[in-house]
């Protein structure tokens, strides 16, 4: 190693063997760095890393129990601590393609795989360090948050010919795109890739055409750098981004459901795949995306209450249209209610939700002895707060005695909340979930508007768009069965020009869900059953004999 002040310099060596700990402390040492600490778990080495700034930290993937090496640096990353800016070194014997992308999507600086040697150690280091040492005073005004000095050092280290100019060249772009300076960005990515085609630049080149509105430009990139590398996580999470945008929701999941079979192991795609497939009422790919997400969330800081009760409810969904795909899920989802005050901390309203949703699971589970004792204690929690529960418990509280069958106190609890909010525009958009119309002002009008929009599309026979924009309505007005059969017939027609399993699959699941709901004296009954005779006439026809 070369004379950078490696003897000044503070490294924090993280493995859960003692033996390989003090074999690359020895090795850290020899190489002249003055200071060598070491911590045995993830959680040891985050309490090392809020004390100190570490210029270097060596951390093995797999540390057993509790974080992995991974989520250590999703944390140094994500989270604001004297940390963010070390070089984060992943060590790992593992050689398997999931655990090694999902390692690669945080961007550690380097990935070593054991055994470990001095040599091969001193080798990778020094390019590092000396990288670092470099680009240190870049990296300072960053951190400071003064980035228009970083754009103008960046500049004169690219002038003076540095031999680390692809690194600085992508730092100059990104701090372009973060300043919304696209034309700068457009610039220093096209000189790049005049050059060479470089995966970081074209990606450059697809966020720059994003920001500047030209989704279609973007795309067109994003294509480009998938066709040389079809393992390039990134483009599939911008080109989910740009769906969304566009509204696109079955692109946006379909791109999603393709990154997750690459890397499955990204708890922020699943995620996001269990979102967009709820949107699209695809309550397989939502419940299975979401088990994932909540798995993967263990020991993670991007792990949310949030994500656990939409698995449950996803789960409690699928039930109701097909007990046999959400019977694998009961499971998890029955641990997931009964752990969350374990995870997320107690409270009276976090019990009383988790109650709800589990006297729903064992209905659905079939064990209404359980679903009723789970009621019950639910609504002792509630009294006890003497109304003061949160509005999310009540609407979860609606729910569950609609399940239980206690319909005429689920109308009376709705009665009291819509007349206690009535002049509360926010809680009444919250409230419309459990309205067949919706009594907020904000959702009145969505529901006009998408209906305008998604009858123009059916006329004009694009049915899919037609689908996607009844769907959007669906997320936030459930059970507006004016909309669900919209949606239905703009499917069906679908299904006239497209025999797909999967899009039959969602009709089937979507006249399941209604047939649960609708009496013969609602007004929608009468088209309802029209539209079911139609989809069973066209499984016929077709021999789509996968549904009954």
């Amino acid at each position: 190693m070369s004379d950078l002040g490696y003897y000044k310099m503070h490294a924090l060596v993280v493995d859960d063997f003692e033996n390989f700990r003090s074999s690359l402390h020895k090795m850290l040492s020899n190489m002249g760095i003055g200071n060598v600490d070491s911590a045995q778990s993830g959680e040891e080495a985050l309490r090392h890393t809020k004390a100190r700034a570490y210029d270097l930290i060596l951390c093995d993937l797999n540390l057993g129990k509790g974080k992995s090496g991974q989520q250590v640096l999703e944390e140094l990353r994500m989270v604001d601590n004297p940390c963010a800016d070390s070089l984060f070194v992943l060590v790992s014997a593992e050689t398997s393609k999931g655990i090694i992308m999902a390692a690669y999507d945080y961007e550690p600086d380097a990935y070593l795989t054991k055994p470990i040697t001095p040599k091969s150690l001193d080798q990778r280091l020094s390019r590092l360090m000396e990288q670092r040492h470099e680009l240190r005073p870049i990296i300072t005004a960053q951190r400071q948050g003064n980035l228009d000095e970083a754009i103008v050092l960046s500049k004169k280290l690219i002038a003076s010919g540095s031999r680390y100019i692809n690194s600085c060249q992508k730092m100059l772009g990104q701090m372009y795109l973060k300043e919304k300076k696209f034309a700068d960005a457009e610039a220093l990515y096209r000189s790049v890739l005049d050059n060479r085609e470089l995966e970081w630049a074209q990606l450059g080149m697809a966020h720059t055409k994003a920001g500047e509105g030209d989704l279609i430009g973007a795309q067109q990139w994003l294509e480009a750098v998938l066709q040389n590398n079809p393992l390039c996580m990134k483009a599939y999470d911008l080109q989910a981004d740009i769906y969304q945008l566009q509204g696109a929701l079955q692109p946006m999941q379909e791109v999603l459901k393709r990154a997750t079979e690459i890397s499955p192991l990204s708890i922020l795609r699943q995620q996001a795949l269990g979102d967009v497939a709820q949107q699209n009422n695809d309550l397989v790919t939502a419940a299975n995306a979401l088990r994932s997400a909540v798995k993967l969330g263990n020991n993670s800081t991007f792990d949310k209450p949030e994500v656990h009760t939409r698995f449950v409810q996803a789960t409690i969904d699928l039930s109701l249209v097909d007990a046999d795909l959400a019977k694998p899920l009961m499971r998890d989802a029955v641990k997931c209610v009964s752990e969350t005050e374990e995870k997320f901390g107690k409270s009276p309203d976090r019990k009383a939700r988790s109650l709800f949703l589990d006297a729903q699971l064992q209905f659905c589970a079939g064990d209404s002895r359980k679903a009723m004792a789970s009621l019950t204690a639910a609504q002792e929690v509630v009294d006890e707060m003497n109304g003061g529960s949160d509005i999310d418990v009540k609407i979860e509280m609606v729910r569950a005695l609609r399940l239980l069958g206690r319909s005429a106190d689920a109308a009376q609890q709705l009665s009291v909340l819509l007349h206690q909010y009535c002049d509360d525009e926010e809680q009444l958009q919250k409230l419309d979930v459990l309205l067949e119309e919706p009594r907020s002002e904000k959702n009145k009008l969505m529901v006009a508007e998408i209906n305008k929009k998604g009858i123009a599309l059916y006329n004009a026979k694009d049915y899919t768009a037609a689908a996607e924009s009844f769907n959007i309505a669906l997320q936030k007005l459930p059970n507006h069965l004016g909309l669900r059969l919209n949606l239905v017939q703009a499917l069906v027609d679908n299904l006239k020009n497209n025999a797909d399993m999967v899009l039959m699959e969602r009709v089937q699941q979507a006249f399941t869900y209604m047939g649960k709901t609708i009496t013969q004296q609602h007004a929608q009954y009468r088209r309802y059953r029209q539209l079911l005779e139609a989809f069973n006439d066209l499984k016929e026809s077709k021999n789509l004999r996968g549904a009954s």
